[in-house]
């Protein structure tokens, strides 16, 4: 059967590479979006995608069913951002939109609903985790994607719908936000200011945005079963060792303040998922090293 995928969240960092590789494998995508949505990163192929208004109610919903999406990519998300994280009417707007796709997912008899969570639903974590740890969120924005999974797996099992719920660990690569970690680092070291930080020792396992594409592509081709699936790179690097590399990549010597700001209350230390699951559905996937990636950032921002 032909694939007619419907995206949400197509302007942002992650959706707007989803669906440059969608697109780009002639698959037909329709993507919702607002009258202001900012659609830079989708310039390239804006004119390949059957783009929805959501802005009129009701109006959106019904285009959608008319479309007949076979498959739905569930990639938009309110109050992602630090400061958003434990705002209760933020997150709360999430459950709502997500009643709504549910809703037209009845309707049109749907394949296949794919929607991502987070490694905020394990709480604080200082290890490698696998899928079967018992969740335990500490922020409001944690709590509400366990809260998404559980009413996704239950309306879909009911349905007959499969369901593919992907716990998204750390990712980085062009076009990210420029005050992301990142972009800000190499926007403040390339004008030679004093930043102050953590102690650094923190450790995450990056995945390049581009590789997480070609994942949700090998998905959809895949005959994956209904279940909840890590999304995590598998090189470690401490936010220490992070820093230096940007610095020897930008031939420049950062100015830090290693210890100037306290950790977080509730800091990870040790942010990594085990992956195991996924690729014994999907099968082996390359990844792009945190070396080249932040090649591939560094050039993409100098030009």
């Amino acid at each position: 059967m032909k694939k007619n995928i419907l995206l949400t969240g197509a302007t942002g960092f992650l959706g707007s590479q989803i669906a440059d590789i969608l697109v780009n494998n002639d698959i037909k995508l329709i993507a919702l979006k607002r009258k202001n949505s900012d659609c830079y990163r989708c310039n390239s192929f804006n004119n390949k995608i059957d783009w929805v208004d959501i802005d009129v109610e009701g109006y959106w919903k019904e285009k959608v069913i008319n479309l007949r999406p076979t498959h739905i990519i569930h990639s938009a998300w309110i109050g992602v951002k630090a400061h958003e994280r434990n705002d209760i009417k933020n997150q709360v707007q999430n459950i709502s939109f997500l009643s709504d796709l549910l809703e037209i997912s009845r309707v049109i008899k749907l394949t296949e609903f794919i929607s991502f969570g987070s490694q905020a639903e394990y709480g604080i974590l200082n290890s490698k985790v696998s899928e079967n740890i018992i969740v335990n969120p500490v922020s409001l924005y944690g709590a509400t994607k366990v809260a998404s999974q559980q009413i996704i797996k239950t309306f879909c099992n009911s349905n007959k719908i499969n369901w593919i719920w992907l716990r998204l660990f750390s990712f980085i690569g062009e076009n990210e936000n420029n005050n992301w970690l990142i972009p800000s680092l190499i926007d403040k070291i390339i004008k030679d200011e004093v930043i102050n930080m953590t102690p650094g020792e923190q450790k995450y396992s990056y995945m390049f945005v581009k590789d997480f594409a070609l994942i949700i592509l090998k998905i959809i081709n895949s005959n994956v079963e209904s279940g909840i699936y890590n999304v995590s790179g598998d090189e470690l690097i401490s936010l220490k060792e992070l820093v230096d590399l940007i610095g020897k990549k930008l031939n420049l010597s950062p100015k830090i303040n290693w210890g100037a700001l306290p950790y977080r209350l509730n800091q990870s230390m040790h942010i990594e998922g085990n992956t195991s699951k996924l690729r014994n559905q999907i099968g082996k996937y390359k990844l792009t090293s945190i070396s080249d990636t932040l090649d591939r950032i560094i050039f993409h921002d100098k030009n």
